[in-house]
């Protein structure tokens, strides 16, 4: 399961980093003694801006080093347009404060205007944005060309440039050739500590720690590198005229032990929304600057530096708060007013639940292949899967090469298995989405093969349920292993008799795991390494608990539900629906007795009837052939009989013993599918893979 307390220590310290700029901003100690502000103001709290771009590179660059592949760069295309549209609305919020400040004129040349968008920023805050943006581009280009360490060599190389035009400008700003080199790029943006020559070491340092994942937290030498970077800051400022104070030599060294000091960090307290408030905090303190610069013309007091710092940062806490609790408020509004004819409610608390029974009866180092095809069984896969990897789950399985890549396009980061057949010409879009594909055949091997171009793998076996898959013939697995292009990363078979306990469908079960077992020696003996191993489905991990594989792989369990609602099986988990159906009562009527109601005859009431017409039909995937079975749906704590056939967009309900329902209320359809599969002579999983696409989504 999702470990909330991995990362505790940098999600609290982001709020004390927001505080940092305003400090930075605001000059708190000033009033005491400006040496002591400069040495905590502007060298101690000016790891705060680093502190941001290496949580950046440590969540989005370090896992896109790892694996350059879609998944990681899709979080990171995110990411950017993000960070992008933020900066676009945080530049027109702020036109008037820049132009008063004098950042932007109407005089402006477009030169000038461009300088300010891509280094500078139109406020003196908002050069971080488009900092971060070039310098998360710059890291990419710089890790898909080099290697991390020769990356993080360039990035430092840069940071050194950078560091001559900051706080060093007035010790190498006049050398011959190096002063003419500042003063032609100062043309081009204000400050070097931009997108260009700050940020990418702290991006590129960042993605560095991820890799490592090494616990590593040396107080001594952060301590150590501390004393360094306040003495340089010191000397400095006083044996030189230092032109910006971002950037100091110690400072990267210094990130590099703090930032691994939070990763170890768990806090005794907890703020709620960090990202959220922080951002927050960033964003709005700067008109909070100007608010009580104009209110200090009138009140005295807020002269004293302090004073003015808490103000400031008091008052953008409460502006930020105050729009966090409009935007709650906003969501949960326009949720209210969310009406439909029709409505799927997935519930992802049970679904959590499920994946919690599961794991309580599969071998402790076994681990879960979640199956997300047809829809997630009609239960929604893109809310599902993401839901899914936030507990923990990182592997996942559809029957499709389209499934897969709707997955991918959405932002699922875990490894995606291709269960069905997919034609040799898309092996490109199995390259690029990252996926693995099953190998249902030693044609399909040949075919995949043949197009010279790398993919993952894992080989179906048919063990006996003589649907897809290769025979169980080690000699001609083999080969499949040893085909250039295929890197196989394990093998699979399917029970084709799990569900059932009967005598005969336990021997066909248990040949077949023989089989697979077998087959497994076998592999071995030839020295084949066949990787990962899972057999189990639903029904396999019920029936099968003793079984010891690598993965199992939940269905329909996964979703609540069993395939038929009677089914006996060794192991009793408690399942809970994820799936709930609602539907509009859009209509009321008196019908006389003897009147016929619905399509055909069917249906003639024997006694005056209040019959309720409801907004779902067999086109929303409540069956045709459920009509007059004696299916019930429910209003509250009291069922509603059915009546009459149930046509493509309704269905016709009694509702002579409800008293209390109005027209536009909203009827329960479906809580337990085991209950319509039955009436309708079917399985569950056709009926939650049978609902329709005009259902709107809640959650």
């Amino acid at each position: 399961m999702h470990n909330d307390k991995k990362n505790e220590g940098i999600e609290q310290f982001r709020i004390f980093a927001a505080i940092m700029v305003v400090a930075i901003h605001t000059f708190p100690f000033a009033f005491l003694n400006h040496e002591f502000d400069n040495l905590v103001t502007l060298t101690l709290f000016r790891i705060a801006v680093p502190f941001f771009l290496m949580v950046t590179g440590y969540f989005l660059l370090g896992p896109f080093a790892c694996e350059p592949y879609y998944p990681k760069m899709w979080k990171i295309k995110q990411n950017l347009w993000k960070i992008l549209k933020i900066y676009g609305i945080a530049i027109i919020f702020y036109l008037p404060l820049s132009f008063y400040n004098d950042t932007l004129r109407l005089s402006s040349t477009f030169f000038q205007i461009v300088k300010q968008l891509t280094f500078d920023g139109t406020l003196y805050h908002l050069w971080y944005f488009s900092a971060a943006i070039i310098g998360l581009l710059l890291s990419i280009v710089m890790i898909c060309f080099l290697s991390l360490q020769k990356s993080f060599i360039l990035s430092v190389f840069l940071y050194l440039i950078g560091l001559g035009g900051d706080s060093y400008y007035k010790v190498f700003g006049h050398l011959p050739g190096i002063g003419n080199f500042y003063k032609v790029g100062f043309i081009l943006f204000d400050y070097t500590r931009n997108g260009l020559f700050f940020a990418p070491v702290f991006l590129v340092l960042g993605a560095m720690i991820y890799q490592k994942r090494k616990k590593n937290r040396n107080i001594f030498a952060l301590m150590c590198n501390l004393a360094a970077l306040l003495m340089e800051s010191f000397l400095l400022h006083h044996f030189t005229k230092v032109r910006h104070d971002s950037m100091y030599l110690t400072l990267p060294i210094v990130m590099y032990f703090f930032f691994q000091f939070l990763l170890n960090w768990q806090p005794p307290f907890k703020f709620s929304q960090t990202k959220e408030k922080a951002l927050g905090i960033y964003l709005l303190h700067p008109f909070m600057i100007a608010f009580i610069h104009f209110v200090g013309k009138v009140v005295p007091i807020f002269s004293n530096s302090l004073i003015n710092f808490l103000f400031v940062l008091l008052g953008t806490i409460f502006l930020t708060n105050f729009l966090l609790s409009l935007k709650r408020k906003f969501k949960s509004t326009t949720k209210t007013f969310f009406t439909s004819r029709a409505t799927k409610i997935i519930s992802t608390k049970n679904l959590a639940k499920n994946v919690k029974a599961i794991s309580s009866c599969i071998p402790e180092k076994t681990r879960i292949i979640a199956i997300l095809k047809a829809n997630a069984y009609g239960s929604e896969a893109i809310i599902c899967g993401k839901e899914l990897e936030k507990l923990g789950i990182s592997f996942f399985a559809v029957a499709t090469l389209q499934e897969a890549i709707e997955l991918r396009r959405v932002g699922i980061q875990g490894e995606i298995l291709v269960l069905g057949y997919t034609a040799s010409n898309q092996v490109k879009l199995l390259q690029k989405y990252h996926l693995i594909q099953a190998i249902i055949s030693l044609k399909h091997a040949q075919e995949l093969n043949k197009q010279q171009k790398s993919i993952r793998c894992h080989v179906k076996i048919d063990t006996g349920m003589h649907r897809l898959g290769l025979d169980p013939n080690a000699i001609l697995i083999k080969k499949i292993y040893q085909m250039k292009y295929l890197a196989c990363e394990g093998i699979f078979s399917h029970l084709g008799s799990a569900d059932s306990l009967d005598e005969e469908s336990v021997k066909r079960t248990k040949r077949q795991i023989q089989t697979f077992d077998t087959l497994l020696k076998d592999l071995e003996e030839l020295g084949i390494d066949y990787g990962i191993t899972h057999l189990q489905a639903s029904y396999g991990i019920l029936n099968y608990p003793e079984l010891n594989y690598d993965y199992v792989r939940p269905g329909i369990i996964l979703y609540g539900a069993l395939s038929l609602q009677n089914d006996q099986t060794k192991l009793k988990i408690d399942l809970h629906p994820v799936v709930k159906i609602e539907a509009k009562l859009i209509s009321i009527k008196d019908i006389a007795a003897g009147e016929f109601v619905g399509y055909g005859l069917d249906v003639c009431l024997k006694q005056n009837a209040k019959v309720g017409i409801v907004s779902i039909g067999y086109a929303d995937g409540v069956p045709r052939n459920l009509s007059n079975t004696g299916f019930k749906l429910s209003y509250k704590k009291a069922k509603i009989p059915q009546i009459g056939r149930i046509c493509m967009d309704l269905l016709l309900v009694d509702l002579s013993a409800i008293f209390d329902i109005q027209v536009s209320e909203m009827i329960t359809v479906m809580t337990h599918s085991e209950n319509i599969a039955k009436k309708s002579g079917t399985i569950t999983n056709e009926i939650l893979t049978g609902l329709g696409v005009r259902l709107e989504l809640e959650k």
